[in-house]
């Protein structure tokens, strides 16, 4: 592996624009006097570079605004935050080396995690084995914080999703028999099948078919029977190139029930097949923009002057995940590892953008989650399910 080199937030301004920006506000609030080596490191491992690079980039943006913003208030208890980002190169092989650099090397009692549930499992075993605590912020596909009890996570399985529209479908929809659609290759999609109809049936709905597809031919030929079966909801976790597809195959086949997708359908592909077939259809998704609390819309400003860009779903869990490790930080008489996890168990963040979570003395995660509607405009907030 090639030596990477660290990306470093917080110990100098980043550009000139937020150079001012930070100046401003020091004038205002009297100045922020930083001694030399009097600083605290954060740690991250995310992909900048490979097929994860795009969204590993939103993700690095939330975590660096949330440290900006800190420094700006004075940082942890007077201590500068120093962000430092290692490239894992979206390749699980570089991240032990990564994690045990950023704990050993820089310091860093804390390491935040990237995008992939098999990178963060190898990350968040190097940390436990060090002590240091991992903090898994954006990835969906299995449950990293059983890594060890340094390890914690701060967005739902894709199982608790699925579970969480199941029960969104039967209290708030009223929707009483359910159809589950899925590619049968997909042994994510077929677990979050599971998860659905287990939530369905333990609601009081009643799960009156459930059909995979292999195919284009297979999908046309399952869909006569979603109609035939008397479903009034129709689950499809899907891969956004499936989810169009499904879409599209469920309007010609004139099937009338309500559709609802994981969060596959939450991407701007799966609409580019037909605007038409994806409207009304409800999906899970980490972050709503179009969410009106005030802390959704400050966020959101905040990181467009920063990044000139509009934040992703990743931005907002990073930059929740930040703030959360730092308003737990502030509470602390010492800043070490061991004190550190000990004060996240049962602790809350209320004022998250992406919508508010608690962790018990378990280490459990609770937290609310984003239901959202394709219309004609675009996309729209149907409801924030709340823990």
């Amino acid at each position: 592996m090639t030596s990477a080199r660290p990306t470093v937030y917080g110990a100098r301004p980043v550009n000139r624009r937020s150079f001012l920006a930070a100046a401003s506000l020091a004038a205002v609030s009297g100045g922020c006097h930083w001694r030399r080596g009097n600083e605290v490191a954060f740690g991250a491992v995310v992909p900048r570079t490979g097929d994860r690079a795009h969204w590993g980039e939103d993700l690095l943006r939330g975590y660096e605004l949330a440290v900006e913003q800190q420094n700006l208030r004075g940082g942890l208890n007077g201590r500068r935050l120093r962000l430092v980002a290692l490239d894992d190169q979206s390749r699980e092989e570089h991240v032990t080396t990564l994690t045990t650099r950023l704990i050993e090397r820089e310091g860093a009692p804390v390491v935040f995690g990237e995008l992939s549930s098999l990178v963060n499992e190898r990350a968040a075993a190097a940390a436990q084995r060090r002590g240091a605590v991992f903090i898994a912020t954006a990835s969906t596909a299995r449950d990293v914080s059983r890594a060890g009890d340094f390890v914690f996570r701060t967005v739902l399985t894709d199982g608790e999703q699925a579970m969480a529209m199941a029960r969104y479908a039967r209290q708030s929809m009223q929707r009483r028999k359910g159809a589950i659609v899925y590619r049968r290759s997909s042994l994510l999609h077929v677990g979050m099948a599971d998860a659905f109809a287990s939530g369905f049936r333990a609601n009081g709905g009643e799960m009156v078919l459930r059909e995979s597809y292999q195919d284009d031919a297979d999908l046309v030929r399952l869909v006569a029977r979603v109609r035939s079966s008397g479903a009034d909801l129709v689950y499809a976790p899907a891969t956004s190139e499936d989810a169009g597809r499904i879409a599209i195959a469920l309007k010609q086949g004139r099937v009338s029930a309500q559709i609802m997708g994981a969060d596959g359908w939450a991407s701007v592909e799966a609409r580019q097949f037909s605007r038409d077939a994806m409207l009304g259809v409800l999906f899970p998704d980490l972050f709503s923009p179009a969410s009106p609390r005030p802390e959704v819309e400050a966020f959101i400003a905040a990181f467009e002057a920063r990044h000139r860009a509009h934040p992703g779903a990743f931005a907002a869990v990073g930059y929740d995940a930040v703030r959360w490790v730092i308003a737990t930080a502030l509470r602390v008489p010492q800043l070490d590892a061991h004190t550190l996890r000990d004060a996240l168990l049962g602790s809350r963040l209320d004022d998250a953008v992406a919508g508010p979570f608690s962790v018990d003395p378990r280490r459990v995660l609770t937290r609310a989650i984003c239901v959202q509607r394709y219309e004609a405009q675009g996309v729209s907030l149907a409801a924030m399910m709340t823990p």
